[in-house]
């Protein structure tokens, strides 16, 4: 479900290349402040555009099992492309965060039925509203609501903006936090992720149960990791004599290959396999 509003125009008029999309509702965090446009390349302020100071902000308290909506400032809606709403209840996210995946919009996001930009206002209220759901097995407590865009159109680009929230309710659990889908990454390094195609919407590796696909949405291929693929040498022809087997490697020579071999056989929900 979803709602339309008429837009609210406020301050001057700025170029298309500075008029990025923001998180109005719910409130974001007041620190880090947002910044109008996407995270860097360099994955050096992921998450919620955080360079490692403090996060404060008032959290806004919600429920279990209740529908709530988001809500974005801006007119650079980039032909829309695909979201997601994730929490962590880290209440100040790093690197090593788990974000899980609470909904997922695939196609029409942050703005539905627009080719290329709504206009170039960046203090103007995005028309169009998303509903959501906090899920009832949960747990209870502060944490950090996520909201992501992989843009349709134009730079292969990864937004991130995030909001404090306080989840209340009936007692929820761990697994069912567990059994969440991670948020798929991508656009961003170090490490390799994954890298998104110009002029689809991204279809989710695994969007989770809740799911909103907009209906004109041109669901594209699933990002495909940016390591190469592994090549296989051609058959050798074995002499006749054998030589003997070499040992199996040790647990701790397991351990030790690269975890970027890994990356290229994972949904890239992972930020650069958390190494950071």
């Amino acid at each position: 479900m979803y709602f339309t509003k008429a837009f609210l125009v406020a301050g001057g008029l700025a170029s298309v290349s500075e008029a990025h999309m923001l998180l109005r509702t719910p409130v974001p965090y007041t620190s880090p402040s947002l910044q109008n446009g996407p995270l860097a390349p360099d994955g050096s302020n992921y998450p919620c555009q955080s360079t490692g100071g403090a996060f404060t902000g008032t959290a806004t308290k919600m429920a279990k099992g209740t529908t709530q909506k988001m809500g974005f400032t801006g007119q650079a809606v980039h032909s829309g492309g695909s979201c997601q709403i994730s929490v962590t209840y880290d209440e100040s996210p790093n690197k090593q965060s788990s974000f899980k995946v609470i909904h997922s919009i695939q196609g029409g996001c942050p703005a539905r039925n627009v080719n290329g930009n709504a206009g170039n206002d960046p203090a103007a209220a995005a028309p169009d509203e998303y509903e959501f759901k906090i899920p009832d097995d949960i747990p209870n407590g502060k944490a950090t609501l996520a909201w992501s865009w992989l843009n349709k159109g134009g730079n292969r680009e990864f937004y991130m903006n995030c909001a404090p929230i306080e989840i209340t309710g009936a007692e929820g659990s761990a697994s069912g936090l567990a059994a969440l889908p991670d948020m798929l990454i991508a656009n961003i390094a170090p490490g390799g992720t994954c890298a998104t195609t110009e002029g689809v919407d991204i279809e989710f590796p695994n969007p989770g149960k809740s799911v909103e696909t907009n209906p004109g949405a041109k669901l594209g291929p699933r990002p495909a990791s940016a390591v190469p693929p592994l090549v296989l040498a051609a058959p050798v022809t074995r002499p006749a004599t054998r030589s003997p087997r070499p040992p199996p490697p040790s647990a701790a020579a397991a351990r030790s290959v690269p975890k970027r071999i890994a990356t290229a056989c994972s949904l890239c929900s992972v930020f650069a396999e958390r190494t950071g």
